[in-house]
């Protein structure tokens, strides 16, 4: 039987590891048929958008458990935390609160992701 030898991250595959994205695109699937069925200004909406941001925070560390296999804390706690980042970024639920601005989210995202490499270091977990 053949071995393989596994072979360290590098520095892309480190930070896409902590991106959710079957998560992000959850919210964005969700999100487009929320937007066919209510008036993206009315309280039912924003209300309906923060009980799905609500829930996907709840399913990310989940999902990445039971489904991806993840075990470390460390990337269940940033991977979520990536997620809320995203969310942030492109808007999300925030962008029906007073103080959002587009460019909160276009400054929230890269400094997040260039942290990321910090905090979990040459390892990777």
């Amino acid at each position: 039987m053949a071995r393989t030898v596994r072979q360290a991250d590098n520095y892309l595959s480190k930070v896409l590891k902590y991106i959710p994205s079957e998560i992000i695109m959850a919210f964005v699937a969700i999100e487009g048929v929320l937007r066919s069925s209510y008036r993206e200004n009315s309280p039912l909406f924003q209300d309906i958008l923060w009980y799905v941001t609500i829930a996907l925070l709840i399913i990310a560390p989940l999902w990445l458990w039971r489904v991806m296999g993840v075990t470390s804390i460390k990337q269940l706690f940033l991977s979520t935390l990536a997620l809320l980042v995203w969310l942030f970024a492109m808007g999300g639920p925030f962008r029906f609160l007073d103080w959002y601005k587009p460019a909160l989210g276009s400054v929230a995202l890269p400094i997040y992701t260039l942290l990321v490499p910090i905090v979990i270091g040459k390892t990777g977990r």
